[in-house]
């Protein structure tokens, strides 16, 4: 093992943020607003100034959370790569 994964200090912090990692890289938005954008969506010529409104935050914020999961995921593999055995356990 390397200093950086003897020292507890830095194991630690290692550890801590791999757990980060995975708990955005595994990221899914919870069912109830899924269908709430998908209903929305399907009902678009329709909406009102409000929902319209609603309809593009849920576009803005599912597209930002997409980014941040797939920056998640890569960081967590380049984590993975540099210390093996200690930021890839579950």
């Amino acid at each position: 093992m390397s200093t950086a994964t003897t020292e507890p200090g830095r194991y630690k912090a290692i550890t801590t943020s791999a757990a980060a990692l995975r708990r955005m890289a595994g990221y899914a938005l919870p069912p109830e607003l899924d269908r709430r954008i998908l209903a929305l969506g399907e009902r678009k010529k329709e909406l009102t100034d409000d929902e319209r409104g609603e309809l593009l935050a849920w576009v803005e914020f599912t597209q930002q959370r997409s980014i941040e999961k797939h920056q998640a995921q890569l960081a967590l593999r380049e984590l993975a790569d540099a210390f093996p055995g200690v930021a890839d356990k579950p």
